[in-house]
């Protein structure tokens, strides 16, 4: 497994645990998120309190990876992905998800793009 497909495996296991802490480590400090619904997140701080302020909430988190596709100079990642979580008493199963990323010479993401 390469660079990008591990990443992803930190960044989806970093939502599950519902513990962003690691996100500044794996994006680049200008990187930028896209996402539905909301204005573009610019910084890999930003994108850490973002990602905080969406699990916010949120408990019993499972993220299951359903297709990794990785480029062969492995600087490019999509990945078809469902979240299940409880929140308000209510258990959402299931929801479909995907992103793409684009990652630097340095191997940190500089481009995410959600699909919800």
């Amino acid at each position: 497994m390469g660079h990008a497909a591990d990443a992803w495996d930190q960044l989806s296991r970093m939502l599950a645990d519902n513990d962003v802490s690691g996100v500044p480590g794996l994006y680049a400090n200008d990187a930028l998120y896209l996402e539905p619904y909301n204005p573009p997140h610019r910084g890999n701080l930003l994108i850490q309190a973002y990602l905080k302020d969406w699990l916010g909430g949120k408990e019993e988190i499972a993220v299951d990876s359903r297709r990794v596709i990785v480029s062969e100079d492995d600087r490019q990642l999509g990945v078809e992905w469902t979240i299940s979580y409880t929140a308000a008493g209510r258990r959402w199963s299931d929801l479909p998800r995907a992103s793409f990323f684009e990652f630097g010479e340095d191997g940190l993401i500089e481009y995410h793009r959600d699909y919800t």
